[in-house]
């Protein structure tokens, strides 16, 4: 009989119900780390441009960002509680649409010069599929852009509540990516100090490294510092890894006029 204890991976992942409401905090928690938001989106913001689709835009962290530097988004969420977080943060703001659902839901609304995707594939079970779509839904030279939990070494207990499938390393994410026939122009580890800290309080000591009290403790002391290194030494380790690719083909829904 072998007594060994049950790793996180191998119990049950947390549905969309349990992790939506599991994120809930979390959200909020990471809607204050303005530190940290502007680091990830100071690396997006180079491939911004147009029109932009922001798929499981959660809380409207990045929507409000993003809104600033380009002419159009639709933020997209298949949770009902965050669509309608998003339906009132952005009510008055004529350049944000908010669509409840997932890339099916996006319709006849044409192509898109930019697609971000935060912390949102590595939820999915056929990664492949859905970066298939995400290519289709590209204007020739538009950019895709990928933010995700880097080395399934650091999957966690908190890792499963919130319902990720899997988390990345560089190369393979690269791989996946190419194969959706997109060019990849970056792909890099980021945050090594963030990584290390998911490793002792996630991983090994099982507590919730979202917390409000550690994440307002992390992008205070933290970020600044790590935000002007990460400008000049790329680390071969990470809590997340950072891509970007372009598209050279017509996206597959492409609609007249779009």
């Amino acid at each position: 009989m072998d007594a060994s204890p049950r790793r996180p991976e191998d119990q049950r992942r947390a549905d969309f119900a349990e992790a939506d409401l599991e994120l809930a905090e979390t959200l909020d928690n990471l809607d204050g780390a303005a530190g940290y938001a502007a680091w990830i989106f100071e690396l997006c913001a180079p491939h911004l441009h147009g029109r932009v689709l922001e798929v499981g835009a959660g809380h409207g962290t990045f929507t409000e960002l993003i809104a600033g530097r380009v002419d159009e988004v639709v933020a997209t969420d298949l949770s009902e509680r965050c669509a309608a977080i998003l339906d009132e943060r952005f009510a008055s703001d004529p350049k944000v649409s908010v669509v409840c659902g997932g890339l099916e839901e996006i319709g006849d609304r044409g192509l898109f010069d930019s697609v971000v995707v935060i912390n949102v594939l590595e939820h999915i079970e056929d990664d492949r599929a859905a970066l298939d779509t995400l290519a289709g839904l590209l204007r020739p030279g538009g950019a895709l852009i990928l933010w995700v939990p880097a080395f399934e070494a650091l999957y966690s207990d908190f890792d499963r509540r919130v319902g990720h499938v899997r988390r990345y390393r560089s190369e393979e994410l690269r791989a996946k990516v190419e194969t959706a026939g997109l060019e990849v122009t970056e792909s890099r580890y980021v945050n090594p100090v963030g990584g290390l800290a998911w490793l002792v309080t996630a991983k090994w000591l099982r507590r919730t490294p979202t917390d409000a009290g550690p994440v307002r403790i992390f992008d205070r002391y933290f970020v600044p510092w790590l935000r002007r290194v990460d400008r000049h030494f790329h680390p071969p380790f990470g809590q997340s890894v950072f891509l970007s690719a372009v598209s050279s083909r017509g996206g597959a829904r492409e609609i007249d006029g779009a």
